[in-house]
């Protein structure tokens, strides 16, 4: 099958599995080890939003119970993103046609906004900071999650 041919070709892979055991972070930072290792080049990225739980993304050719969650998808496209050499992104698998219903659709649709947009930049930091919000007291730690 998939895996098989990915052994065959050297290329390095995860499951979900290894995602629940690693965590998305290390995933990301082995990933990256692995590719910008010997030299820095063009990142293709080809998103395939089938990896995502169904949940957030039901019209897809193949949805999976326990794909990866909203924030495991983004935190893969902003990381994506910082490394500066994204030169090509594809997104795939998205499919109206198997969508049950309109909310199916716009939540897939949704979802692979979000995947591009993060891809390109944006991100999910919380409302504007505000003139009061920027006020620092001397005699407390303040973190702003």
């Amino acid at each position: 099958g998939e895996y098989d041919t990915l052994k065959d070709l050297g290329v390095q892979y995860f499951t979900m599995r290894d995602i629940d055991r690693l965590g998305i972070q290390r995933v990301m930072e082995v990933s990256f080890d692995h590719l910008l290792s010997r030299k820095q080049r063009p990142i293709h990225l080809s998103f395939d939003i089938d990896a995502m739980d169904p949940s957030l993304a039901p019209a897809t050719g193949t949805p999976v119970n326990g794909g990866l969650t909203y924030r495991e998808g983004i935190w893969i496209t902003e990381e994506i993103h910082n490394t500066g050499l994204l030169s090509v992104m594809d997104l795939v698998e998205v499919n109206p046609a198997l969508g049950a219903s309109r909310e199916a659709v716009a939540s897939t649709v949704s979802m692979a906004v979000d995947v591009i947009a993060s891809s390109l930049g944006q991100t999910r930091e919380g409302g504007p900071i505000t003139q009061e919000s920027q006020t620092l007291k001397d005699d407390t730690e303040q973190l702003r999650l």
